[in-house]
């Protein structure tokens, strides 16, 4: 899906700040959620008493704070030489900030930001006992988990489970994107109307995709939770399985994957409403964000942005409204390709013996 980037000043911040809010907000809660059940089973690993993984965590911070700095540096640099300062426009950019001002402000503040994860990981790694050298040690890169070892039954079960979670994941931050571009317009819409609010007889809709955003907000923590779980689960899988896998044990389970009629039984009611409900969610998706593109291009087509340099490069080059255009040509083509797509399994399906039904919700 196609992420329009905010621009001017004031947007340009508070897109910063949402994000930077949205990641700080999601380590936090990861983080310190996770606190009362660390105690429980010492013998389990967890990444929480595992020094790497905060060294690795610190390191990678470190290196935004380090990155920000430079820039910071540099803005500086150039305000006192009045090198580098220039009212002219570049047409090819999208600066945060109007003026260096307002772009030293949002690099200042992901700066505080970057500072404040610091703290919530080390405060973290102390309140687990580890030792304040392993934070600072050299781990080099992660490990490639490549082994010959055949994984076991329940080491599979996780993989799945893992690989369940993460689309439903991703499911969960498409909707909540969505909800955003669509409680941007709605604001603008409502905002920009003369009437008083008391005069208006429709209710206002924020409130409602307030609410539904709180909850897909929600649902996506949760989920990133679940999977640190199951990441953690099966690294401790891995980590004790035995040496030699049972031979008896990964014979039967090859003779069960490669047996025709456990295939045959694999493609019942629960695969093919699978496969329907997923291809039925990418057609949902592509609809939803076609008709957002839409009200995204109509306001785009009357309204000026606030951020004054924007404004004059987009009255020169178009450019948002050729990249919404684009994006609106390139919902229909995907839009008609799913759907093609769908007859083609209900085809399948019907092929197979399968019920209508199972291709409906």
């Amino acid at each position: 899906m196609g992420n329009l980037r905010c621009t001017g000043y004031n947007s340009g911040i508070m897109h910063l700040q949402r994000c930077i809010r949205w990641t700080g907000t999601t380590l936090l809660v990861v983080l310190f959620l996770s606190w009362p059940a660390f105690a429980q089973d010492t013998d389990r690993y967890t990444r929480f008493r595992d020094a790497k993984w905060y060294a690795r965590q610190l390191e990678s911070l470190r290196e935004e704070v380090a990155n920000t700095d430079t820039d910071i540096k540099a803005l500086v640099e150039a305000r006192k030489s009045g090198k580098g300062v220039t009212d002219a426009v570049a047409l090819d950019q999208e600066p945060e900030g109007v003026t260096s001002e307002g772009q030293m402000e949002v690099l200042r503040k992901r700066r505080v930001q970057l500072l404040r994860q610091i703290d919530a990981v080390e405060e973290q790694a102390r309140h687990n006992e580890i030792v304040p050298g392993d934070l600072r040690r050299d781990y080099g890169p992660k490990e490639s988990r490549t082994s010959d070892r055949k994984p076991n039954r329940e080491e599979q079960d996780v993989e799945n489970a893992l690989a369940q979670e993460r689309e439903h994941l991703e499911h969960a931050r498409n909707d909540a994107e969505l909800l955003r571009r669509d409680q941007n317009l709605k604001a603008q819409q409502e905002y920009s109307s003369p009437e008083p609010l008391y005069r208006r007889k429709k209710p206002s809709e924020l409130a409602g995709i307030g609410a539904r955003l709180t909850e897909k907000e929600t649902e996506v923590q949760q989920s990133e939770q679940r999977i640190a779980d199951l990441d953690d689960r099966l690294e401790d899988l891995r980590r004790n399985a035995p040496a030699e896998s049972q031979p008896e044990a990964d014979a039967v389970a090859e003779r069960a994957s490669t047996n025709p009629e456990n295939e045959r039984a694999e493609k019942d009611e629960g695969y093919w409403r699978k496969q329907f409900a997923e291809i039925d969610y990418r057609i949902k998706i592509a609809q939803t964000e076609l008709d957002i593109l839409q009200r995204e291009l109509n306001v785009g087509l009357v309204q000026y942005d606030p951020n004054p340099a924007t404004a004059m490069k987009e009255s020169i080059t178009r450019k948002q409204i050729n990249e919404h255009r684009k994006a609106i040509g390139d919902r229909k083509k995907e839009i008609t390709e799913l759907k093609n797509q769908r007859d083609n399994l209900e085809d399948v399906l019907r092929h197979a013996g399968g019920p209508a039904g199972w291709a409906r919700e």
